[in-house]
């Protein structure tokens, strides 16, 4: 593949199914693979395609139905859930039925107002329970109760239920009391699928009551907490190259409000990439990895370049590391007070992404 631009994503898929593998042989039992957001900025395409005929991978999860479309259109037979709400359309909700897409059941007036919709073929439904996220979904025995009492069945097929948990990564109270409301709510018998463990659940906590995990970021070799792992590969590096270097005097000021200065005689590198790629402008004082060396980025970040202050060594047309090998998602997102989630999302689609099988 002829790249358009000195800026570019690398995605090592054999690390994607290598990870996917790793998180079936602790879970022990069938996986929906999370794929919102363009499979987390790594292309949705490449990712299901690249997955979807695993034995094990049972379904696949979005967050909208335009992304569902998409992966029935690419060819995806497997169940595909929409985990977030829909808009309370006929026109949606007859799209989610034709292309057999299963939605989320948020509320019980959310559930009244869709059987208003639906005419002759049913819905595919995963009933939410919220056990203390507090953003969507049923959130008593009493409201479930009620659900189950007063659906359509003619309108409605319960494929599922679940729930997402807050702090799997981290305080042990809090999920231990969600997970112990969500067993305590449901009846197994009345769902095909039972599914509330996230990657987090599943790589660091105990659950035998559900019959299928929902993997998602350890897909793609980052670790929930925002740890450094050792044992998921990150799939997604980002790099760039050199555009030029030119020497600056001390005392010379560099970039939009010129907020840095040369301390001496100094080389700067530019860079082709700034936050219109996703290398936000909170980045100013990190560092990036050319030529085995860390040098800072200095001055602000700007919407298609960077500037970096470098040594003599370096030269036009010398590859750049944003994140990768040498500088890990875990570090990155600790340097900006964020997780590893957002960096890859935000990471823009004029970055060409080149895929290693």
């Amino acid at each position: 593949m002829s790249l358009h631009r000195d800026t570019y994503a690398v995605i090592n898929l054999k690390y994607l199914k290598e990870n996917i593998e790793l998180t079936y042989k602790k879970f022990k039992r069938p996986l929906m693979a999370v794929i919102k957001a363009d499979a987390y900025g790594h292309g949705y395409k490449e990712v299901a395609s690249y997955i979807k005929d695993i034995d094990y991978i049972e379904m696949f999860a979005v967050a909208t139905l335009p992304e569902a479309i998409e992966l029935r259109e690419l060819g995806i037979k497997k169940g595909i859930l929409i985990l977030g709400a829909v808009p309370t359309t006929k026109e949606e909700i007859e799209l989610a039925i034709s292309y057999d897409i299963s939605l989320t059941m948020i509320s019980l007036d959310y559930m009244h107002h869709l059987q208003t919709l639906i005419d002759d073929q049913p819905l595919k439904i995963h009933v939410k329970l919220d056990t203390g996220m507090h953003r969507i979904g049923l959130t008593s025995k009493d409201e479930l109760d009620e659900l189950l009492k007063t659906i359509d069945h003619d309108k409605f097929i319960l494929e599922g239920i679940f729930t997402h948990y807050a702090t799997a990564d981290g305080e042990m109270e809090a999920f231990k009391q969600q997970q112990e409301m969500f067993y305590d709510l449901i009846d197994p018998t009345e769902f095909k699928y039972i599914h509330c463990c996230n990657s987090a659940a599943m790589i660091y906590h105990q659950d035998n009551g559900s019959n299928l995990g929902r993997i998602g970021i350890v897909m793609y070799g980052v670790d929930p907490a925002g740890d450094e792992s050792n044992e998921y590969k990150q799939v997604m590096s980002l790099f760039s190259k050199v555009s030029m270097v030119k020497k600056v005097k001390a005392g010379e000021r560099i970039g939009y409000g010129l907020t840095y200065t040369a301390k001496q005689d100094e080389f700067i590198a530019t860079l082709p990439i700034g936050y219109a790629d996703g290398l936000i402008r909170k980045n100013q004082g990190r560092k990036v990895y050319i030529n085995d060396s860390y040098f800072e980025i200095v001055g602000r970040v700007c919407m298609d370049q960077t500037m970096v202050r470098v040594d003599e060594r370096v030269k036009a047309g010398d590859k750049v590391e944003i994140f990768g090998e040498h500088i890990s998602l875990a570090s990155m997102a600790k340097d900006l007070e964020t997780i590893p989630y957002e960096i890859i999302c935000l990471i823009s689609k004029r970055v060409e992404r080149l895929y290693i099988k």
